[in-house]
């Protein structure tokens, strides 16, 4: 029995992608063949880190919008904290509201440092229960 793997490239997303000999561990190297990118990566199958994944990022931000908390997130996902907390103080993404006016909102804010002390970062959020 064989199994395949369809890998894409994490830069471009193409499909031409072709083995590259291997790393020192032992993994497998690729190379992206597409016109203009030559991206050698690992692919996410032969991955040791799950924070390495191409699609982690996505699923972390998912997560955060939906209300899970950090410490859920990093245990879910299996990742380490310090992983959420760059995702989420690195995103862009924010919430259209439903409605223009809201009869009670809860606000809430916290800081947390990001990969050193110097970076000190504010994150406030607010939510409506129904």
């Amino acid at each position: 029995m064989k199994i395949r793997i369809e890998l894409y490239c994490p830069n471009c997303q193409s499909a031409k992608v072709v083995k590259n000999g291997k790393k020192p561990n032992g993994k497998q190297n690729y190379l992206c063949k597409n016109e203009g990118c030559g991206r050698q990566f690992i692919g996410d199958h032969n991955l040791t880190y799950k924070g390495c994944h191409s699609n982690i990022n996505r699923k972390i931000t998912l997560m955060l919008v939906r209300g899970v908390g950090i410490r859920d997130i990093s245990k879910i996902e299996e990742v380490s904290i310090g992983k959420v907390l760059t995702v989420l103080a690195k995103s862009s993404y924010s919430i259209t509201p439903k409605k223009k006016h809201y009869d009670h909102i809860e606000v809430d804010e916290f800081w947390t440092y990001v990969q050193k002390k110097e970076n000190k970062q504010w994150l406030i959020y607010a939510y409506d229960r129904e």
